[in-house]
């Protein structure tokens, strides 16, 4: 059968309906977890921690100490959302040690990072060291709050959602526990899995980070090349495609091979 204008169908429109979907896939994604959000500011908004049942506030001193006992207690999935890697209840040596001896075990642990943390040396590092143990880690561009939900038996909350400086609380109430593990459960479905060196190779990892919004600077420093290098690879892929931004890359990488899309979700 010959091929019309009838049943074949241009480049601008198949990128116009890939525009369509995505764009209906991300309001979709962010309807969720703004429901999501919701609920927890609802059910933690407007009452003092220290009167809210199965709430309660955590000195900075016995913070390690909650922390190892909800390990222990747990048998479940440990459900980790962290806005920075240099701080939190739970850095002091013995208990990240219990900690990995415990994912060392057989246990599931998983975190989702913000993509900042790959900016720094530091922080690479600090993914790589806790990959190495079996910790199972995503990343998303932004992480609004940070908690850890340790199976069904607790969870340990940033006082004030969003706020590291307001302290931390440990939560009891079953209600708060299973609506943070729901939150943490979507956020991990749309997040990105980190791109190690078992995941994309060449060009289709560079164009990933790219799609998680890092700078050339991570970029460079999470492959361990140069940094020229990583700007001579963008302009190369920019010129195959005869494209003039990078948002105008992903977008045609992405109609030509929808799997690889730039920012869209990626399973281990």
């Amino acid at each position: 059968m010959a091929l019309t204008s009838d049943n074949v169908a241009s480049p601008a429109r198949l990128l116009e309906e890939y525009f369509d979907r995505e764009q209906s896939r991300i309001e979709e994604r962010l309807r969720d977890l703004g429901q999501i959000r919701d609920l927890v500011g609802r059910l933690t908004q407007g009452t003092s921690t220290a009167s809210t049942p199965g709430v309660e506030p955590i000195s900075e001193e016995m913070a390690p100490t909650v922390v190892q006992r909800l390990i222990h207690e747990s048998s479940g999935v440990l459900r980790n959302l962290v806005m920075v890697v240099d701080a939190g209840p739970a850095l002091d040596d013995t208990t990240m040690r219990d900690n990995q001896q415990w994912i060392a075990a057989g246990n599931v642990q998983r975190t989702i990072y913000p993509a900042h943390a790959l900016d720094t040396p530091q922080g690479l590092q600090w993914l790589r060291s806790w990959s190495t143990v079996g910790e199972e880690q995503r990343l998303l561009p932004e992480v609004g709050s940070e908690y850890a939900v340790f199976g069904d038996v607790g969870a340990v909350g940033l006082r004030r959602w969003g706020d590291v400086s307001s302290g931390y609380v440990l939560i009891r109430d079953p209600l708060l526990i299973s609506t943070l593990a729901a939150y943490f459960d979507l956020a991990w479905e749309h997040a990105h899995a980190v791109p190690y060196a078992a995941g994309a190779a060449g060009d289709a990892r560079l164009v990933e980070l790219l799609g998680m919004g890092l700078k050339d600077e991570a970029i460079a420093r999470f492959l361990g090349v140069g940094l020229r290098t990583v700007r001579r690879r963008i302009a190369a892929l920019m010129s195959i495609h005869g494209v003039d931004t990078r948002f105008q890359l992903g977008a045609a990488l992405a109609a030509s091979h929808p799997a690889a899309s730039v920012g869209g979700r990626h399973t281990r």
